[in-house]
């Protein structure tokens, strides 16, 4: 199973740090999912939020900081047992330029995926990317700026065809994409089916099952036979994956 590992891992180290990175690879993360967000000069920023209130500092925002001062910025693990500087995406993709990646594009300006695209062609990156948006604005950007790389539906339309899954009408509101992503459960609901994966897998799709942070999570995938997965615990997943 190709494990991601979400924001490094946000439930155990200093999210989107390259502390968190460092661990997950250790764990042997098969790539990263990271929040791309732009700074006042234009850097590409690691942050789920623009604003930074839930690391206790509301007076810190992303797009009016420059990079000099947010990379001295520090931000805590969940338990406060980890304190680490913010990173630009980078320090993160010069450190692991092996690694598939899953961007997730937290604003939709055309700013963010030029100097995306100016990074990986000065990097000469590879294109094992996998694109999360938000709005039609910024998928129309994904596909002007990376014509054939593949992205996530929004999450509205996700949303649904989870919620048409649990009824057994996935095939039915199944969005129209080579790329589909799935939890394993909602309210103690199974969400997706072994029947579901295999349908999609015949029709060369790729799936990710996420936030797969449980043993419960890990073991519908496996039956499944869901080939990867985004999760918060990569020491817990790839863990299980060597047992099974």
């Amino acid at each position: 199973m190709k494990v991601f590992a979400h924001r490094g891992s946000s439930l155990i180290w200093s999210e989107n740090t390259l502390f968190a990175f460092n661990q997950a690879n250790e764990y042997g993360a098969t790539g990263f999912e990271t929040d791309l967000c732009l700074s006042k000069d234009h850097e590409i920023i690691l942050s789920h939020d623009d604003n930074l209130a839930r690391f206790g500092q509301p007076d810190k925002t992303v797009s009016q900081l420059n990079r000099e001062k947010i990379e001295i910025i520090k931000i805590s693990s969940p338990d406060g047992k980890y304190t680490e500087n913010m990173i630009t995406l980078r320090t993160l993709l010069e450190a692991y330029p092996n690694k598939d990646y899953i961007f997730d594009c937290k604003i939709s300006e055309s700013m963010l995926f030029e100097k995306l695209r100016r990074l990986l062609e000065e990097l000469r990156f590879h294109n094992r990317i996998w694109f999360l948006t938000w709005s039609r604005r910024a998928e129309e950007y994904v596909r002007e700026f990376f014509p054939g790389y593949k992205f996530f539906p929004r999450s509205g339309r996700t949303k649904l065809w989870a919620f048409a899954s649990i009824l057994g009408l996935g095939r039915i509101f199944e969005p129209r994409r080579d790329l589909l992503s799935l939890p394993a459960y909602a309210n103690g609901l199974k969400i997706f089916s072994k029947r579901q994966i295999e349908s999609l897998e015949s029709r060369r799709k790729i799936f990710l099952g996420y936030l797969i942070n449980s043993h419960k999570d890990f073991d519908h995938c496996n039956l499944c036979g869901v080939q990867s997965c985004l999760t918060d615990r990569p020491d817990l997943i790839l863990e299980l994956s060597t047992e099974r």
